[in-house]
């Protein structure tokens, strides 16, 4: 399989400080370990413009977003006294390359789309960073500022006319953002598996928007045979019976036993298996055509061998 790797320095070159969890020493990580794979095929991600962020997220929020971006230091994006309704988070850090970096996640999921759709690649591996599931239309929070996959979701409907859109998302923590997005609208289907209780504390079994959504909670320090049982059982299980015509995924590799933010104990060579899964359904469904998109993960060597273990599955090692 021909598997394309979307990345950009400038998506190194956000920094939200060196105490920040989300820092750039786990990109690097992940880049260092790809690059030992000999078939991946490395593109550089685009700078995307400003207009395919409004498919998801309002533009005086966008304008928001990139008039926070500083000078220099560190910023934390906060509430805007003048658009009191932008509830945002100082967890999500903004420095001078921040805009840049964000242009370049959606460029580069962007770029994977249209690469994917047109059969360029039949699979591929975006480098986003920051990163985006948390992040509502108005709203940063977790790390996130906009929306990634769900901006990659609209662009396929809207320019490539897909009619329904498979989102799985495996970070350890729940995708609320992307489940807010799309919680009332049928031509997304969104399935997330997570530790609860953990933050955001969302993503509850009976939360299932218009039967579109599917939370599988897992409870802290959750054996690893427990966690892929209920993988296999919930997340597959309903995947299979889903139509849809791109499977995105948020690929979050902090459900590790090494991960600092989450207390799952999944390994490295756990999320090749997953990938698998998810693979095996994508080619009866949608034509084998899958985009991961980088989540969380928090652990810098088990991000870089799990993002690793992942690829080589896209692959078809």
């Amino acid at each position: 399989m021909t598997s394309f790797c979307y990345a950009h320095p400038d998506n190194e070159a956000h920094d939200p400080g060196p105490q920040h969890p989300e820092r750039s020493a786990r990109l690097a990580a992940i880049i260092q370990e790809l690059q030992a794979l000999p078939k991946l095929v490395w593109k550089e991600a685009p700078k995307a413009p400003r207009d395919p962020l409004t498919l998801v997220h309002d533009a005086k929020y966008i304008d928001f977003v990139f008039s926070s971006v500083p000078e220099e230091g560190y910023h934390g994006i906060e509430i805007n006294d003048s658009i009191s309704e932008y509830d945002t988070g100082s967890d999500t850090v903004l420095c001078p390359r921040s805009g840049d970096a964000i242009l370049r996640s959606v460029g580069g999921a962007l770029a994977a789309v249209d690469d994917v759709i047109h059969h360029a690649a039949d699979n591929a591996f975006c480098l986003t960073r920051p990163p985006g599931h948390h992040a509502l239309a108005n709203k940063a929070m977790g790390f996130c500022a906009v929306n990634n996959i769900a901006i990659a979701a609209r662009y396929a409907q809207k320019m490539h006319k897909l009619n329904r859109i498979a989102i799985v998302d495996f970070d350890v923590h729940h995708g609320n953002g992307t489940q807010t997005i799309f919680e009332k609208d049928k031509s997304v289907f969104f399935a997330s598996i997570h530790q609860l209780p953990l933050w955001p504390e969302s993503g509850y079994a009976q939360e299932t928007g218009i039967g579109n959504i599917l939370n599988v909670p897992i409870t802290p320090n959750t054996p690893r045979e427990a966690w892929m049982e209920a993988w296999k059982s919930n997340i597959i299980n309903r995947l299979e019976k889903e139509d849809f015509d791109l499977l995105l995924i948020s690929a979050g590799f902090d459900a590790h036993r090494q991960d600092p933010l989450g207390s799952q104990n999944l390994e490295s060579e756990d999320y090749g298996a997953i990938t698998k899964d998810m693979l095996e359904i994508a080619a009866q469904k949608c034509e084998g055509r899958t985009i991961a998109m980088l989540e969380g993960g928090y652990d810098i060597t088990a991000s870089a061998q799990s993002a690793a273990s992942m690829t080589s599955v896209l692959l078809g090692c």
